[in-house]
């Protein structure tokens, strides 16, 4: 495991000094030309760009650009003559981009393997639909040192020593699905992230993967919060060590993660063999003292039942003596 540690803290660290290369790359606004299978048009400051056919592009979005790309079904893949390691879609500081997929079947990915990522996004982020994939060992189909939201569409691997979503900046998972069909775990964590739904799977057959998801921040500051989601893995949920936080308060789990529950909950195994979360259950601090003092007060009735039948033969008494002075008289 201290191998993997290691790794993981060399694999995070390239991808923060990595340099921005631009070779064979253009700009959101040089997009469009003829042959590119790409239309552009621009409606106030947000770029709408819309795949008609398999694209081969290295997009750069800059500071103060906003873009909204629809895969509409097609691919958009990597510079076909670039021999550099270029990212397909690179959204610097201060740019934003919006990734759908209208149609279906739509994807982003890399056609050369390169230890690059797929989406490097040190902006903004947003994941509606769509598959994103990555290919090349020490790479991921989403490197986040933004802000990335991620409300659908999938995220998977097609190569060993791969991850699907590294995130460095901070991370709202919404729902999609992450399938790891590889040796990796499907997320690194490695600063913010927050799962409140979605489908984070080892893809069937795949042996290899230690553990879906690994937090470990480079300063032991990493923290994990899950209030829903399905994760399904072969050995081992999370891997967290040191003082990197993951709390769990929802979603249902292929292997018991109470040590990660928060405060109120337990985990029951349900009829499908899923570990899922139930309230915690409480029982009486002190059972037998209640039980002795219940058959107390069935030996010894309250004061106030005893009052009630003094009155009541006190009265008794005093009708007896009225008729007794009656007879008398």
């Amino acid at each position: 495991m201290k191998k993997l540690k290691v790794f993981l803290g060399l694999f995070v660290s390239a991808f923060m000094i990595m340099p921005f290369m631009d070779v064979n790359a253009i700009y959101v606004d040089g997009i469009g030309y003829d042959g590119s299978n790409v239309t552009a048009k621009k409606e106030g400051n947000v770029w709408y760009l819309t795949l008609t056919g398999t694209a081969h592009q290295d997009l750069i979005i800059q500071n103060g650009e906003e873009v909204v790309l629809d895969l509409n079904g097609n691919t958009f893949v990597d510079y076909m003559d670039d021999s550099a390691d270029n990212s397909p879609i690179w959204i610097l500081d201060g740019g934003k981009l919006t990734i759908k997929d209208s149609k279906g079947n739509g994807v982003i990915k890399r056609e050369k393997a390169s230890k690059v990522p797929t989406v490097n996004n040190k902006g903004t982020l947003i994941v509606e639909s769509g598959t994103i994939s990555a290919n090349g060992e020490y790479s991921s189909a989403i490197d986040n040192s933004g802000e990335l939201t991620f409300n659908g569409g999938t995220v998977t691997t097609d190569a060993v020593k791969t991850f699907g979503l590294v995130n460095k900046g901070t991370a709202v998972i919404n729902g999609g699905n992450f399938v790891q069909a590889y040796d990796f775990s499907i997320i690194n964590n490695a600063n913010k992230m927050e799962i409140k739904d979605g489908n984070f799977t080892i893809a069937e057959g795949n042996t290899n993967a230690y553990s879906l998801i690994t937090n470990e921040g480079s300063a032991n500051n990493a923290t994990l919060e899950i209030t829903g989601g399905t994760f399904k893995a072969n050995k081992a949920v999370f891997f967290n060590e040191g003082e990197d936080t993951v709390t769990v308060s929802g979603g249902s789990y292929s292997h018991d993660v109470t040590e990660y529950l928060v405060d109120g909950f337990e985990m029951k195994l349900d009829e499908n063999g899923e570990y899922v979360l139930v309230e915690e259950s409480t029982t009486p601090e002190n059972p037998k003292d209640e039980t002795e003092e219940v058959k107390d007060e069935e030996n010894n009735p309250k004061t106030s039942d005893g009052i009630l039948l003094t009155i009541c033969a006190l009265t008794i008494s005093g009708l007896v003596a009225i008729i007794a002075k009656k007879k008398l008289a």
